[in-house]
């Protein structure tokens, strides 16, 4: 079985560092302690991923560290990618065919639309995320390759919280 979880950052201040634009928007106060609450749920309902990829926009890095955090993923690889950040939905699957198929939980933190639209084009059901929201999709299939490029559906097990 092979599970996704496609996480939209906390919610971000309105405006970053000076000279940073949108990319080094932080988190606000509220998107800190709703990133860590996320942590703690999926860690609540067993959902501990074995590889964490996330844009490297300082408020889904913030979102990353604090969801480590709050459900104790420490230890669990994490890789930041530039190509992450306001990712269509494409870019985002193709990250999938890098994965080594010893991961059975994948979780990617990032931005909208991107991740919505991810999520609804592999469940086939209309998925809108807000901040610091993630669905869960899971899908048979022995291989990352396999899951993603296999036409048939994810099943959208839920968004959390």
């Amino acid at each position: 079985m092979r599970r996704l979880i496609l996480m939209r950052h906390g919610d971000a201040e309105a405006s970053g560092p000076q000279g940073q634009g949108d990319r080094g928007r932080p988190l606000s106060r509220a998107g800190h302690g709703s990133a860590l609450r996320l942590g703690q749920e999926l860690r609540a309902r067993g959902l501990s991923p074995d590889l964490i990829l996330s844009s490297d926009a300082t408020r889904a890095v913030e979102t990353l560290e604090d969801v480590v955090r709050g459900g104790g993923f420490t230890g669990v690889p994490v890789k930041t990618l530039s190509i992450l950040y306001l990712a269509d939905p494409e870019t985002v699957l193709d990250r999938c065919h890098e994965v080594a198929d010893t991961v059975q939980t994948l979780l990617f933190i990032g931005h909208n639309p991107g991740w919505s639209d991810a999520a609804s084009l592999l469940s086939g059901n209309p998925v809108g995320l807000d901040t610091a929201e993630a669905a869960i999709l899971e899908k048979v299939g022995e291989s990352w390759t396999g899951a993603i490029s296999d036409p048939g559906l994810w099943r959208l097990k839920g968004i959390v919280p």
